[in-house]
């Protein structure tokens, strides 16, 4: 953060303060609340336990940051498995609004080991549909399989 304008531009999210520990100056970041977390997961049961059997990177995170969250997963699984292994279950019931089944939900994207590489010319198409404002439009194109 220092040496960066973020501190000066966004006052509503960065505080410098002195650290209690030591009083060297720190700086605190506002911690983020979004209303909703949409995550893609490999495996989840009815009741909405999650398993994220690649890289989690912040999904957990956001689920936990969330005041609801809504998952995607590729399959529906009986909740035995969840029981089998529970220290996999990366997501908990608890803080799960809504699960849908939705196998390929992450595309373009990765979602390891279900399939492993971006689909580029749909990710660029993408990016540009965020750029212009057309991810209603971009979304109608990947449901209808125009894309």
């Amino acid at each position: 953060m220092w040496g960066s304008d973020l501190v000066a531009k966004r006052p509503e999210f960065f505080q410098v303060v002195k650290s209690p520990f030591d009083g060297t100056e720190v700086v605190c970041v506002k911690a983020l609340v979004p209303d909703y977390a949409i995550i893609h997961v490999q495996e989840a049961d009815i009741y909405g336990n999650c398993r994220i059997l690649g890289p989690s990177y912040q999904d957990a995170l956001m689920a936990r940051a969330a005041k609801k969250t809504i998952v995607t997963t590729e399959r529906i699984v009986g909740t035995y498995r969840m029981k089998e292994e529970p220290k996999l279950t990366a997501v908990p019931h608890f803080l799960v609004e809504a699960v849908v089944e939705l196998p390929g939900g992450a595309k373009p994207g990765i979602c390891y080991p279900e399939y492993q590489a971006v689909e580029w010319p749909k990710h660029k198409a993408y990016q540009k549909a965020v750029k212009e404002g057309q991810v209603p439009q971009y979304a109608d194109s990947m449901l209808e399989g125009r894309l």
